[in-house]
């Protein structure tokens, strides 16, 4: 919807009873207050919530709703029906805040706007896995099937899951492309049409929300975990980028650089693309994309015969604001001339990954300083227990 007043037309035609007002702490991690929805008006002046809720110490914040980001949430009972908004964050005594996610990516695509003089859009590919629950309600790491790539039923049981899951998704407002079964016991994967890097950031985050309850709606768990099993494929967060100007596709050349951009960065993305100590399970598997040139192992990073730039080296633990505004920042590099790296590897460890990323100047001019000293500090200290032993615990 385009604006408040929509929205509150909304709200009264269709007996809504409460808006949850959505946002992403530093992690990727999706947040929400529930406001009754005769108070919703009031909140466009911004709502307080206290620092905490994003990971960080200092005064009150505010969220102050994004109207194009609201969203009927269906799996929710219709009598007394709930709606969502995204919100962006800000300081209550009017100081910058650097660590509003909305913002960051908003920064990138003018930033990218302006450095290469070409608009960016992403199509976006999330898997995922489904396990089943213990007879007391809790989630285990039992895949729901055994199923494979491109499986049929009755070898798929998610079949009717995905189908909810894309209805649901369209009565959101969202644009699934299409689904499937993944190679993995258990695993699925959705596929979002392209649109702009904001709105693919907001639509991940939606989407995981709307995954993990119709599934426990369902009686399952949805994990974006990942690695989550010893010996089955991880999950990739893929990322297809489409450059145009003036509604033309801009030439073969010019998305060949800003893979040779991505490429040549992206071992100083590592901690933010695969953010968990599991993330480096999955690194590890020899069938995981996460190759540069010459080392023998599948590209991270190529462009594919329509023009489209695939990026693979990110994970579905991923915060999606952070990871989509990085790869702009270094497809930009690219497309622009400047002088790149050599492409590395990627590292072995979120620890590495950590050091790497605290000493780019890449890193250090393309995120606020706020959100990187925020991230990090939660980055360092949650090195250790998010394993795949700590994958249900931690919450992926």
């Amino acid at each position: 919807m385009e604006n408040m007043r929509e929205i509150l037309e909304y709200i009264e035609e269709n007996g809504v009873k409460f808006v949850k007002l959505s946002f992403c702490d530093i992690l990727g991690r999706h947040k929400n207050v529930s406001v009754n929805a005769s108070h919703f008006a009031e909140t466009a002046d911004g709502f307080t919530v206290d620092p905490a809720a994003c990971g960080l110490d200092g005064g009150e914040l505010l969220l102050r709703p994004l109207s194009e980001t609201f969203s009927p949430m269906p799996w929710r009972p219709s009598s007394g029906s709930v709606v969502s908004v995204m919100c962006s964050v800000g300081r209550a005594d009017g100081k910058p805040f650097g660590c509003d996610c909305t913002q960051i990516i908003k920064l990138a695509e003018n930033r990218f706007l302006e450095k290469t003089g070409y608009t960016a859009s992403m199509m976006t590919e999330s898997e995922f896995y489904i396990f089943r629950l213990d007879g007391g309600g809790e989630p285990t790491l039992v895949p729901v099937d055994n199923g494979g790539y491109l499986d049929a039923a009755p070898r798929d049981r998610c079949e009717n899951l995905r189908r909810d899951i894309v209805f649901t998704l369209e009565t959101m407002g969202l644009d699934p492309l299409s689904s499937h079964h993944e190679k993995g016991r258990g695993q699925n994967a959705v596929i979002f049409r392209a649109c702009t890097p904001y709105m693919s950031a907001v639509n991940t985050v939606l989407f995981r929300s709307a995954v993990r309850n119709i599934a426990y709606s369902n009686g399952l768990y949805a994990s974006f975990a990942p690695c989550p099993l010893d010996g089955d494929v991880g999950s990739n967060f893929r990322v297809v980028v489409k450059l145009s100007k003036g509604g033309k596709a801009a030439p073969r050349e010019a998305a060949e650089a800003f893979a040779r951009g991505v490429t040549a960065r992206m071992a100083e993305m590592a901690a933010f693309a695969a953010p968990v100590r599991n993330s480096y399970d999955r690194l590890a598997l020899a069938e995981t994309p996460c190759g540069v040139p010459g080392d023998g192992r599948r590209q991270a990073v190529r462009v594919a015969e329509d023009g489209g730039i695939e990026i693979l080296f990110a994970d579905t633990a991923c915060n999606p604001f952070s990871t989509l505004s990085l790869m702009l920042a270094a497809g930009a590099e690219g497309v622009a001339g400047d002088e790149l790296p050599e492409a590395a590897q990627m590292p072995a460890s979120l620890g590495a990954a950590l050091d790497i990323a605290e000493s780019s100047e890449f890193i250090n001019r393309s995120l606020p300083a706020e959100f990187l000293r925020a991230y990090f500090a939660r980055k360092r200290g949650l090195a250790d227990v998010t394993g795949r032993e700590d994958v249900i615990a931690a919450g992926y």
